[in-house]
């Protein structure tokens, strides 16, 4: 995955090459990235035992999705802006401390009040990391190496986005939910450890400003992308926070085989994310229409074909391929379909991401209580479309190089 720098105004370091030293902190800051999405995540699969736990309903349980997705939508730029100079060596350790805390808290939160506070910390270190994590490839390797350090860094985010769920429910399943987020804690502190051990100082001269935040939405292209990003984020995540109740109540999947189902899903995700980059450089427009277009008939096809195992087993293979997909595509389009690199713009695509998954989980956790979980894929599928076409609408052709 790549995407445009943070903190592009850090002091340049002389290009050392891909030293061995500085591949084992790109490692750490992909440790940090791949356990801060997998926290995230991770309540998806443990919903039922979660609600069930806490004695509450399934949409509040839902909230523990929601709460860090809010908070690390408002932390992304806050926390950029707000460490200033600060080396982001020790910020990226502070965040790695709040990951381990949150963890820890949760696992031992006697109540949903408790579990939501530890959420809440949760997504105060998503934020911060996610955004600051993205800048400091280069510094690590070098710059000739920047662009393959930078996509490893995301890569961790890609593969937890669709790996974590299925691990963590796994883990969950097999020792209990609160089990499951102390393996996340454990993550943490190796992340941690890592990071102080191979880190260097990373001196920052201009710091990132608000005004700076914004210039992504100069370009037409990068609107449309936010918009599209912000449409289909909350359809994915209205539909995909409840699979797991869907997969036990409809499907008829016994409970030990829900991770397998996941784990389906998670590796066609790790298919998407990497084969899309090549229709990306060469027809970047079209491979996107045709990313989300694959996204939202695989939910679609959830409620309708996913009554049986076979149906639901190939609908989450698809429906992993183009989730895989929609985080290469959308970032590689606001980033570079106006040809502006935008300082800052890091923080903002991260904002509108986690805003969106917030209102997803909400947003499907509302109509769970209401109605039902398959009118949630309904609601997804149809918040898909409406992205299409919004984005065929209002994007155009990539201007030439």
């Amino acid at each position: 995955m790549t995407t445009s720098d943070t903190d592009t105004s850090t002091t340049a370091e002389p290009d050392q090459g891909a030293s061995r030293r500085g591949w084992v902190g790109v490692a750490a800051v992909t440790l940090g990235t791949f356990t801060l999405v997998t926290n995230e995540f991770i309540p998806v699969g443990l919903l039922t035992n979660i609600a069930k736990d806490m004695h509450v309903p399934l949409g509040v349980a839902g909230t523990t999705v929601t709460v860090p997705g809010l908070v690390a939508a408002a932390a992304a730029p806050l926390v950029t802006v707000a460490v200033g100079r600060l080396d982001r060596r020790i910020v990226l350790a502070l965040m790695s401390i709040a990951f381990i805390v949150a963890d820890v808290l949760a696992a031992v939160a006697p109540n949903i009040e408790v579990l939501l506070l530890a959420r809440f910390a949760l997504g105060l270190g998503i934020g911060g990391f996610w955004a600051i994590g993205a800048s400091i490839g280069g510094r690590l390797v070098g710059s000739a190496a920047a662009g393959r350090a930078t996509a490893l860094i995301f890569a961790g985010v890609s593969i937890a986005t669709v790996l974590g769920v299925p691990l963590g429910t796994y883990v969950g399943g097999l020792f209990g939910w609160r089990t499951a987020f102390l393996a996340t804690a454990v993550l943490g502190l190796a992340a941690l450890i890592l990071q102080l051990i191979f880190l260097p100082p990373i001196r920052v001269d201009q710091p990132v400003t608000f005004r700076q935040l914004g210039s992504v939405l100069r370009g037409r292209n990068g609107r449309a992308g936010l918009i599209a990003t912000l449409l289909l984020v909350v359809g994915n995540f209205t539909a995909y926070t409840f699979v797991e109740p869907f997969l036990q109540e409809r499907t008829g999947v016994n409970p030990g085989l829900v991770s397998v189902f996941l784990l389906l899903y998670g590796v066609a995700g790790i298919v998407g994310n990497f084969a899309v980059g090549r229709p990306l450089a060469t027809r970047m427009r079209p491979t996107v229409l045709a990313v989300i277009t694959v996204l939202g008939l695989s939910i679609l096809a959830m409620p309708l074909l996913g009554l049986s195992a076979p149906g639901a087993f190939a609908v989450l293979a698809f429906w992993g391929l183009g989730y895989g997909a929609l985080p290469v595509a959308m970032q590689t389009w606001v980033f570079t379909a106006d040809r502006i690199k935008s300082e800052g713009g890091s923080a903002l695509y991260i904002s509108c991401f986690q805003i969106s998954l917030a209102l997803g989980a909400f947003v499907g956790g509302r109509i769970v209580d209401a109605a039902s979980v398959p009118t949630t894929m309904f609601t997804g599928a149809a918040l898909a479309a409406v992205a299409l076409v919004a984005f065929a609408t209002l994007s155009k052709p990539v201007p030439a190089e």
